[in-house]
């Protein structure tokens, strides 16, 4: 498991965040949820570039000989720490440009990775891995990094004349790329706005394309100010997001190996399939006296419930692109659903975990973390437990080990761990201590109304 430490980013002061196959926050509005989540998105994603100076005496040497071969556990055992740093000081200084936001908003951000060299040095021992530097219109390779199922990299440098950085920059890119390996997956955020984005990232296109049209018939490049509208406009994961809304007609292409998981999601909660073409995204309603799936005429999206718009990406992400071993962040799973659906996602949640994707998720949901803890309840063994699944119509997929799950509350300032217990769940003191002042002020404000009335 992934364990970090970030200081001061936005209103969270201090954080040591342990991942687990569930991750759960929660806490009040303007705590730091997103930003915590957004943080974690490009912690775990795949898509980095670094340049290290480790790096330099290795390439100069290599261009000598030809090549060089190196010791992974050697190496490791040398340049952990420096490797690490590195990184670490790396992220802190992207982090401006990952929110898209003026320089030095994020200045004194501090992450700090909590990564043991033996489990990195173990891990890497069993990889194996080639990379090419290819350059040119002919695809040249200039330089190769090959591991076999063993502790020897060999680096081969073909052409001496390019310049240093260029081999600095590809070499320290593989290098981290697998000694940190076990960090990185295949990571999809859903974001709070992802409802309206839905909806309008057709327009956004729309409006981009004509803006193009006009910009093509002057001298500006149309690509610079394009990059300037709307990359720059968003945080990267919204980026992302509207990058992913683009290409689904040619996403949808792949199958998931969780497919089925979006059962439930088809016949319990959105009632119907979606459909995407290059018109846009429609859904298919079910017809609700007819058995199976007899669908009704096909909506466009903008037509149909709040439920069915919030739901797109989730079972596309299911249908289309989940993977074993991958992480899903959502960014409030509760949005627009009525409490009894509220209950039916967070049932979908654990299915998703127990099939093998890590899921982070932040939420404001009472009901949500009831249901998460009715599941683990129900993993333990006990006397009327089968009695039980049966009666409340929970399967074994939706049942929670406590084990697999991590829970924080962001207050203050500070993310606290909050305890969870196999009798009991997820001890959620901030939705009990609301909940139990409502039930207070709805009692008092009963019985004297009835106490007046009865005088009166």
């Amino acid at each position: 498991m992934l364990n970090i430490n970030i200081k001061n980013l936005g209103n969270i002061k201090e954080a040591d965040i342990e991942l687990n196959k569930l991750t759960i926050f929660c806490g009040e509005n303007n705590s730091g949820k997103t930003y915590l989540n957004y943080v974690l998105y490009e912690l775990l994603d795949k898509r980095f570039t670094l340049n290290s100076s480790i790096f330099s005496d290795i390439i100069k040497s290599t261009k000598e000989n030809g090549a060089t071969t190196l010791n992974i556990e050697e190496f490791i055992n040398d340049n952990f720490d420096k490797l690490k740093l590195s990184f670490e000081k790396h992220f802190e200084k992207s982090l401006d440009r990952f929110f898209s936001t003026e320089q030095g908003t994020f200045k004194d951000f501090k992450l700090k990775i909590n990564q043991n060299i033996e489990n990195t040095q173990l891990f890497c021992k069993d990889i194996k891995f080639h990379e090419e530097l290819s350059i040119g219109k002919n695809n040249n390779t200039t330089c190769e990094v090959t591991k076999e199922n063993d502790n020897t990299i060999v680096i081969v440098i073909k052409d001496i004349n390019l310049p240093d950085d260029m081999y600095i920059d590809f070499i320290s890119n593989v290098f981290f790329k697998y000694i940190f390996s076990d960090m990185f997956h295949d990571t999809f955020l859903l974001p709070a706005e992802r409802t309206g984005l839905n909806l309008f990232y057709q327009e956004l296109n729309l409006n981009r394309n004509a803006l193009i049209n006009h910009l093509q018939k002057s001298k500006i490049n149309p690509m610079d100010v394009i990059k300037d509208l709307i990359v720059s406009k968003y945080p990267q994961p919204i980026a992302d997001y509207i990058e992913f809304l683009n290409d689904t007609v040619n996403l949808k292409k792949n199958k998931s190996e969780l497919r089925e998981l979006n059962t439930v999601l088809h016949n319990k909660i959105i009632k119907g399939k979606y459909q995407v073409n290059n018109d846009g995204i429609s859904f298919l309603p079910y017809k609700t006296y007819f058995k199976g799936n007899h669908h009704q005429a096909k909506i466009d999206l903008h037509m149909a419930s709040s439920t069915v718009k919030t739901f797109f990406s989730l079972e596309f992400y299911l249908e289309h692109m989940a993977t074993k071993g991958a992480y899903l962040i959502i960014d409030e799973p509760e949005l627009n659903l009525h409490p009894d659906n509220q209950r039916k996602t967070a049932r979908l949640i654990v299915q998703i975990v127990n099939a093998g994707v890590n899921v982070i998720l932040s939420t404001h949901s009472d009901y949500i973390i009831r249901e998460l803890n009715n599941l683990i309840m129900l993993n333990d063994d006990f006397s009327s437990k089968e009695k039980l699944v049966k009666k409340y119509n929970y399967t074994k997929s939706e049942l929670l080990s406590k084990s697999d799950v991590s829970s924080y509350l962001l207050k203050g300032g500070l993310v606290e761990p909050m305890n969870i217990t196999s009798n009991d769940g997820i001890i959620a003191k901030t939705f009990d201590d609301v909940i139990n002042k409502l039930n207070s002020s709805s009692d008092d404000i009963y019985y004297q109304k009835m106490e007046d009335l009865e005088d009166g």
